[in-house]
């Protein structure tokens, strides 16, 4: 595990293009977002970050995150304690996160995560969010790791997807739709 303390993170547009190029997590389509990021970034279509550690050369992962909303099913609002009449809920996305291969297993997912978590809170001046989302990769050891940190499948998200495969050829979703409440402890 590598030591709390020894985090620095800079915004994607900030990073060497070459070390962008030269990071790889073992998902081809997260390494390869990375090299376009900038250009996502300077679209304001996701704001990407990029993580390095003072004992590790280049860098350690990164991630992005947009402003988005979820609805959420009556037991979801009731687990929340929240009955706001919203059609949807204000959340923010995580749209992509990713460590290192080298790195994977080694805390630095746990680490960006509280970070991120950490800065929805601190944000509360600028804009509301409630809840994290993540589509995170239908992939056994992706959901574990989002498990273990407080998220959950969205209810709303599966029963959607359940109403819109009926009388459909069934097929497996690539993504699954998690959600977690930064407020406290409930996870929904």
């Amino acid at each position: 595990m590598l030591p709390i303390d020894g985090y620095g993170l800079l915004p994607v547009t900030e990073v060497d293009p070459n070390l962008l190029t030269a990071f790889h997590c073992g998902k081809p389509h997260l390494d390869e977002f990375l090299v376009q990021a900038p250009e996502f970034h300077r679209d304001r279509l996701g704001l990407s970050t990029v993580a390095f550690h003072r004992d590790v050369p280049g860098v350690v992962g990164y991630f992005t995150l947009a402003n988005d909303a979820l609805p959420l099913t009556s037991a979801e609002q009731f687990e929340l304690n929240v009955n706001a009449g919203l059609k949807a809920y204000p959340a923010v996305k995580l749209g992509r996160l990713a460590v290192a291969q080298h790195l994977q297993r080694c805390g630095v997912g746990r680490q960006l995560v509280a970070f991120i978590h950490g800065e929805i809170l601190d944000s509360a001046s600028l804009s509301a969010a409630r809840l994290v989302i993540v589509d995170a990769d239908a992939d056994p050891q992706i959901l574990a790791f989002y498990q273990s940190i407080g998220y959950q499948e969205s209810l709303w998200a599966e029963s959607q997807a359940k109403h819109t495969s009926v009388g459909k050829k069934s097929t497996v979703s690539p993504t699954v739709k998690m959600i977690k409440d930064i407020l406290g402890n409930v996870s929904v």
